[in-house]
């Protein structure tokens, strides 16, 4: 219904449009078609007045020749022919401009009509879209409102997310400061309780130190007049163990807690690894600490072996560095969950992973590949190696269970 009325809009505003046309270029020539009718109707009055008086002439040669007064009348009408026929030639002039004129119009008019024409086109094609676009902005009208309804309902759900998240922000906090008071609370119960142990420990010494000298004194009582050779002989060499009693260094390694700590008994270096995503190496062999680098890692284990530094790590990697120029050598990836523990596996350069995957890797530092996968069907959450040459690999698992796994077979024993 609405494509029929605009199309009968359409033609008569075509209509209208083409009348008004004519109206407008009707208006520009009419004084023009009507000098030209006047012209063309005294031409041909003149025209028959010049044949009138030619007769007239001829009647009047004949008959009154000998009058003068006829002479000078026929005077007077030869000038009135003469005037005549000066009109008539400027009558016939002007009707050649105004034919010429016409001509002109006419062609412009075709000109027009053509441009009319490609307009008509023009405005045809420029409908049809004009009714496609309306159809699609109707369209886009029912998207904006549903979006709009959309967008409220957002908006509503985020207000109400919003305050939840608030409220469970709210009580964030005050469990963040209920958390924080017992933490501090356990840090002074643990204190006291390291108190408390360390008195235990030294009574314990002190009563143990006693009672060890008075055995002494007895001993010494009981074998006087023995030789010393027999003393040897008789109750051997007599060794004084001491506990270690009191704290000789203490230095704070990280700026957050400290998740892993290795010695290195060759370069007689202490590694260590902490929340602050730093693997740092330390020389403490002259009894203070001295930082021998620093590098970026957050290690959940640490295994030093020679020159290399093996850590696993909690994005899913584990790394290889030197320790002499404490360059990344390594990176081995493939697990799938965090790496809790790597060995280095036997005197080949191998590489064995234990990860919360449920799965253990063996991987070629030379290839930097993994060459054996070994599925535990539980999270691995400790490894041993138990020989040097690396054959046999013992795994702890989060389901309470040990595996045995022999690398040149197959085979789990589980205990």
């Amino acid at each position: 219904m609405t494509a029929t009325v605009v199309c009968t809009n359409w033609r008569d505003n075509i209509l209208t449009q083409l009348q008004e046309r004519n109206r407008k270029e009707s208006l520009l020539f009419q004084d023009l078609i009507s000098q030209h009718t006047k012209a063309f109707e005294n031409a041909t009055r003149l025209y028959s007045e010049n044949l009138q008086l030619s007769i007239q002439n001829e009647k009047l040669k004949t008959e009154v020749r000998s009058d003068l007064r006829t002479q000078e009348r026929i005077q007077q009408i030869e000038q009135k022919l003469l005037a005549n026929a000066e009109e008539l030639t400027e009558l016939h002039r002007r009707k050649g401009e105004n034919s010429q004129q016409i001509i002109d119009l006419n062609t412009l008019v075709q000109e027009k009509d053509k441009i009319i024409a490609t307009k008509d086109v023009t405005l045809a094609e420029n409908t049809a879209k004009i009714v496609s676009l309306q159809a699609e902005v109707s369209m886009l009208d029912q998207s904006n409102r549903e979006l709009k309804y959309l967008n409220d309902t957002l908006r509503d759900e985020h207000q109400a997310l919003q305050l939840a998240f608030s409220s469970l922000e709210e009580k964030l906090r005050k469990m963040q400061d209920e958390n924080r008071q017992l933490v501090e609370r356990l840090i002074k119960y643990k204190a006291k309780d390291a108190d408390r142990m360390n008195e235990e420990n030294d009574n314990f010494l002190k009563n143990r130190y006693k009672k060890m000298q008075k055995e002494i004194e007895e001993a010494c009582r009981d074998t006087r007049g023995t030789s010393p050779e027999e003393l040897v002989e008789g109750v051997g060499p007599l060794y004084q163990f001491t506990v270690p009693t009191r704290l000789t260094l203490k230095f704070d390694a990280h700026e957050g807690e400290v998740s892993a700590v290795k010695w290195s008994s060759v370069d007689r270096l202490l590694a260590t690894g902490g929340a602050d995503r730093k693997l740092k190496l330390w020389d403490v062999s002259k009894g203070t600490c001295e930082s021998k680098g620093s590098l970026e890692l957050w290690p959940s284990t640490l295994t030093l072996r020679g020159s290399l530094v093996l850590g696993a790590s909690n994005d899913y990697a584990t790394r290889v560095w030197t320790i002499a120029d404490q360059r990344l050598r390594h990176t081995l990836t493939g697990h799938s969950g965090k790496v809790m523990a790597a060995k280095f596996l036997g005197e080949a350069p191998k590489v064995v992973t234990g990860s919360h995957d449920r799965t253990l890797k063996i991987w070629d530092l030379r290839s930097r590949a993994c060459i054996e996968t070994k599925f535990a069907g539980s999270s691995c959450n400790d490894l041993v190696t138990v020989d040097s040459a690396g054959s046999i690999i013992i795994s702890g698992h989060f389901d309470k269970s040990i595996r045995f796994w022999d690398s040149r077979r197959n085979r789990v024993p589980t205990i």
